[in-house]
């Protein structure tokens, strides 16, 4: 089975602890909003932010309140859709809130299974997709509102289809070991304003879907690192995001990439579309890059020095908030 190498490291510094209590509380600490966060979404009553521990927390204009939640995983992204949202991580965790991140409850939780779930997106108000390493995939089915594991067979190259099918036929029990470990990590998971998906990963990866990610169809490769983000631009571009400030561009839907320099050598983790149309993304090193052209060029702000910067989040009154190794902070970009 291959190592975690391509995921942001300090996902995986876990204490003891955490392999330990699955079925715990996270615990409430004083200064939750200092420790490592990986993932923000604006929800109705405004910022959340998860992390650490099974920490979320929620802005108020007082600061940060944290929440009790029912887990004490490492959270590693959350998404919301109205008064729904969905918070997943370590052990295939998968909480729910159904009061804007007030309250949550585990929805679903494997911990059997060795492997973290990276990114979650709602499709249709009412089903819900969330990915993971090793291809790990989990659709919320809107009428029953359980969680099925998913496995693309689409996504694997020739020879690892060819390879599983015949080890079917001969060891069901190791087909079944090795298919929970063939694909590569999925990372991050976007859609497009066409409604179609985005998927990307380790090792270049990259896929599309056009039916809520039923049917999936890998893009040619252009790149043998990982990426971590997709973002569409205003004129409906692509750019594609990963290690060592590696950018790609696309302008026919992920057919053909050019690359841009990004003018850093930190891996960009997280891209945000901005409410003025600028493009803003967030670095390992603690930077920030700002496009004004539609992704064509990026200049480079250092806001963090040093500090892992994994995630970025504008609210409904325009501020903007970074997260990272040493939590979440607001900030303001230039013009």
């Amino acid at each position: 089975m291959r190592l975690f190498g391509v995921i942001p490291v300090f996902i995986l510094i876990l204490s003891p602890l955490d392999a330990l209590a699955v079925d715990d509380p996270a615990d409430l600490v004083a200064k939750a909003s200092l420790a490592p966060v990986m993932d923000l979404s604006v929800g109705p009553s405004g910022l959340v932010a998860v992390g650490d521990r099974g920490h979320i927390l929620r802005a108020t204009q007082s600061g940060w309140e944290q929440q009790a939640v029912p887990v004490r995983s490492l959270l590693t992204a959350v998404s919301f859709a109205g008064e729904q949202g969905w918070a997943v991580g370590h052990d295939a965790t998968i909480l729910q809130t159904e009061d804007a991140g007030k309250t949550w409850q585990i929805a679903d939780q494997r911990p059997e299974l060795d492997k973290p779930l990276l990114d979650v997106l709602p499709l249709d108000g009412s089903t819900v997709l969330a990915v993971g390493a090793y291809g790990l995939m989990f659709r919320r089915d809107g009428q029953t509102g359980s969680w099925q594991e998913e496995f693309h067979d689409e996504l694997l190259h020739e020879e690892d289809k060819a390879y599983l099918d015949e080890l079917k036929l001969e060891d069901n029990v190791l087909y079944l070991d090795e298919r929970g470990a063939i694909l590569p990590h999925f990372n991050r998971i976007r859609r497009l304003r066409s409604g179609q998906l985005y998927l990307v990963g380790e090792m270049g990866f990259i896929a599309r879907s056009d039916d809520l990610g039923r049917i999936w169809q890998m893009l040619p490769p252009f790149y043998d690192g990982s990426l971590y983000d997709v973002l569409e631009t205003p004129s409906g571009s692509l750019i594609a995001m990963g290690l060592r400030g590696h950018l790609f561009r696309s302008e026919d839907g992920g057919e053909q990439w050019q690359e841009i320099d990004s003018g850093i050598d930190a891996t960009v983790n997280q891209a945000l579309l901005l409410a003025d149309g600028r493009i803003a993304m967030v670095s390992n090193a603690g930077y920030l890059l700002i496009s004004d052209d539609d992704g064509l060029s990026f200049r480079v702000i250092e806001v963090a020095k040093g500090k892992d910067l994994v995630a970025i989040a504008q609210t409904l009154d325009q501020r903007i908030a970074i997260a990272g190794s040493d939590g979440v902070a607001w900030i303001d970009i230039p013009q």
